[in-house]
C-alpha cells in the first residue's frame, strides 16, 4: 500500500468515528504518526466537548458533585471533566486537617475507637486516619507471629 493510499485509509477510518489510538493500534503504527498523517490531510479534529455537555458538567459542579462522580455517571474521561471544572474554578480543594483534628484522631484511637469509626465520624478516609496515626507513632499494623517451624 502506497503512502497516499495509507493516508486515505487513515482519513476514512477517522471519518467513520475511530479514534487516533484505535487507528494506530489496528494499523500497527504510533499515535503520533497517525496524527501527523491526519494533519497532512487537513483533517479537522473532533476533540471538543459539546456545549450542552459542558453546561451539564458545570451545573453538577456547582451543586458540589465531584469530578469523579460526574465522569462516571456521564461516562466521560475523568481528566476531561476535571479540566472543564478547573477552567471555571469549580474544583474542590482537598480539605486540610487542623492540628486539633489530627490530635483528635490520635486521642480517639488511644481511647479504643477503631480506625473505621474515627474516619466515619470525621468524614475522612481510613487511609488518612492511618497516615496521621503513623505520623504520631501510635499505629503499627499488627504482624502475625510466624510459627517456629
Amino acid at each position: 500500500m502506497s503512502e497516499g493510499e495509507l493516508k486515505e485509509k487513515i482519513k476514512k477510518m477517522y471519518d467513520e468515528g475511530k479514534s487516533i489510538r484505535q487507528i494506530a493500534s489496528e494499523l500497527g503504527m504510533t499515535y503520533s504518526k497517525v496524527r501527523r498523517m491526519l494533519l497532512e490531510q487537513n483533517v479537522k479534529f473532533r476533540g471538543r466537548v459539546a456545549e450542552e455537555v459542558v453546561k451539564e458538567i458545570l451545573e453538577r459542579g456547582k451543586k458540589g458533585e465531584s469530578a469523579n462522580k460526574i465522569s462516571k455517571e456521564m461516562n466521560m474521561n475523568f481528566n476531561t471533566v476535571l479540566r472543564i471544572l478547573r477552567k471555571y474554578n469549580l474544583v474542590k480543594r482537598k480539605r486540610k486537617l487542623t492540628p486539633d483534628e489530627t490530635l483528635k484522631i490520635k486521642n480517639d484511637f488511644q481511647k479504643g475507637k477503631s480506625i473505621y469509626q474515627i474516619a466515619k465520624e470525621m468524614k475522612i478516609s481510613t487511609n488518612l486516619v492511618v497516615y496521621y496515626l503513623k505520623k504520631y507513632n501510635v499505629y503499627r499494623p499488627s504482624t502475625r507471629e510466624v510459627s517456629p517451624t
